[in-house]
């Protein structure tokens, strides 16, 4: 019975020090999201419990911190940046940090404007295509006019405008360059050079994928878009900054 108790007793003591393997890591930045971070990564952490789950607080100065700690889930990596550096730098701090035997890599943010259960689309085709290699959720693939006037329409111009710059730029078919939700296959990562800090991080992507000639894909997503009363923190004066990145591009 000591015998047994003690093999039993090991193999307790290895599978509890083994470490989970997950196949997906689900990355996502944070800033100053109290109000809304708890129940988005929450709600992540639940459905996709077979996924690893990233939040990279990028030195929020409110209480999502805290909001974070609050969520006991197994799944869930919570970084910690002492000092605000940009989505950008959010988003390669998150790439540190994923699993090794990591295959899929999928983006969102933190400020509940798009559905998690979406993410479930996401790696619904990558099940029914397995040469897929990247893809992004798009908001305007099949938006109501109500989003539109929600979002305001000169915002949803913006967006679009830039998207078919892009599209020409980087020879790819999008219609939302500027998506949250952004995925591609872990074996990427080596060969993408990524150095934006701010929110042009979002066409470096496009670009450092399309140099590589990978065709990205599109899935349809919701979209809840809230005012800048409410939180949103991307600005005109960014949408300029994604135009020079892109006209720079171009001339390189």
């Amino acid at each position: 019975n000591i015998l047994k108790n003690l093999k039993t007793y090991f193999f307790v003591l290895i599978d509890y020090h083994k470490k989970v393997s997950y196949k997906t890591s689900i990355i996502i930045p944070c800033f100053n999201e109290e109000k809304s971070v708890y129940i988005v990564v929450e709600n992540i952490c639940t459905q996709f419990q077979e996924c690893n789950v990233i939040v990279v607080d990028d030195g929020s100065t409110d209480n999502s911190y805290n909001e974070l700690k609050r969520i006991e889930s197994k799944n869930l990596n919570i970084i910690k940046l002492e000092k605000n550096q940009g989505k950008g730098n959010a988003m390669r701090k998150g790439l540190e940090s994923i699993d090794d035997d990591t295959e899929i890599i999928i983006f969102t943010d933190a400020d509940d404007e798009i559905n998690p259960k979406d993410i479930e689309k996401v790696l619904n085709q990558y099940k029914k295509n397995i040469d897929t290699v990247a893809i992004f959720g798009s908001r305007f693939k099949k938006i109501s006019v109500s989003t539109i006037f929600k979002m305001g329409v000169h915002r949803y111009l913006a967006n679009r405008f830039l998207t078919v710059v892009s599209n020409i730029i980087f020879k790819q078919n999008l219609t939302d360059m500027e998506t949250a939700v952004k995925s591609f296959k872990s074996y990427l990562i080596k060969d993408l050079n990524l150095i934006a800090n701010g929110f042009d991080i979002e066409p470096e992507f496009v670009k450092e994928l399309s140099r590589l000639d990978v065709k990205i894909d599109e899935v349809p997503i919701d979209y809840k878009p809230r005012s800048v009363k409410d939180g949103k923190k991307i600005s005109f004066k960014d949408g300029f900054i994604t135009l020079g990145y892109l006209i720079n591009s171009r001339n390189a």
